[in-house]
């Protein structure tokens, strides 16, 4: 998850690209993708995760990963940058269905670990379900952080997903398990289903689950051998390009409107 929010400020070697995140908040070249969740048992879309998009003005897309990665150099533009977003993900949601949004533990951190933090008053404040995704990974402090934003969402309320089970860089702890309203499978275990140890303990977190009434999400669905695999290892719901017919995406930034031939 990159620097603590107590980074040094940037250095000149930083500047430039912050420059351009700078300029990408200021002309809100912000938009959205809303990828459906599909319920196994009915096969209908239970609800939606958005996902911030973005631009430069000069049209060329910026990769989220990459953008967030920067923004961690500087906490204060991290935090309006995902305040940003945030509403701009509220204001445009699906009109039905769950929504999830990711939450990174140090935009939280930036906005400050206390009961007011606008972050959290905003997400708390949306008329319908939603649930706050997180990543614990394997660096501990980074773990820690993301128990003490777990912490502060269920104190509003809202329900937290565990992101990235099973993904090489992801830390589970016993409390997280327990804590969280919902796990979301990693879309490599898909790949790596020919063990037959990671199956099963895959099927055991689901059973888990349904047994305290939590529920079960596998990414990365793309075909229909996905599809039947998820069937097989009991998750709840599923996501991924399968269903990309089902994708809701926000209004596009003018700028990109402009460059259409």
């Amino acid at each position: 998850m990159g620097e603590r929010a107590s980074a040094a400020p940037p250095d000149s070697a930083e500047r430039e690209p912050l420059e351009g995140a700078r300029a990408i908040l200021a002309g809100g070249l912000i938009w959205s993708v809303y990828e459906p969740f599909i319920e196994l048992a009915t096969g209908r879309v239970k609800g939606y995760e958005a996902l911030a998009r973005f631009v430069r003005p000069d049209g060329v897309p910026v990769s989220p990963g990459t953008l967030f990665g920067l923004l961690h150099a500087d906490p204060a533009l991290l935090f309006a940058v995902e305040l940003a977003v945030k509403h701009h993900q509220l204001a445009h949601a699906p009109p039905a269905g769950e929504l999830f949004v990711n939450l990174d533990p140090d935009s939280w951190a930036a906005g400050g670990e206390r009961p007011e933090n606008q972050l959290l008053d905003l997400l708390a404040g949306f008329s319908r379900p939603l649930v706050v995704e997180m990543i614990e990974n394997l660096d501990v402090s980074d773990a820690l952080l993301s128990r003490g934003m777990m912490a502060a969402v269920r104190a509003r309320g809202l329900r937290v997903a565990l992101d990235d089970v099973g993904a090489a860089n992801s830390l589970i702890s016993f409390e997280s398990l327990d804590e969280a309203d919902v796990l979301k499978f990693d879309r490599a275990l898909l790949r790596a289903l020919g063990r037959p140890r990671r199956r099963a303990v895959i099927q055991a977190l689901a059973r888990m689950a349904r047994q305290t009434g939590g529920l079960t999400i596998l990414e990365g669905v793309e075909t229909a051998a996905d599809l039947v695999l998820a069937r097989e290892l009991g998750v709840d719901w599923v996501q991924g390009w399968y269903f990309d017919e089902l994708i809701v995406r926000s209004p596009r930034p003018a700028l990109l409107t402009d460059l259409r031939p």
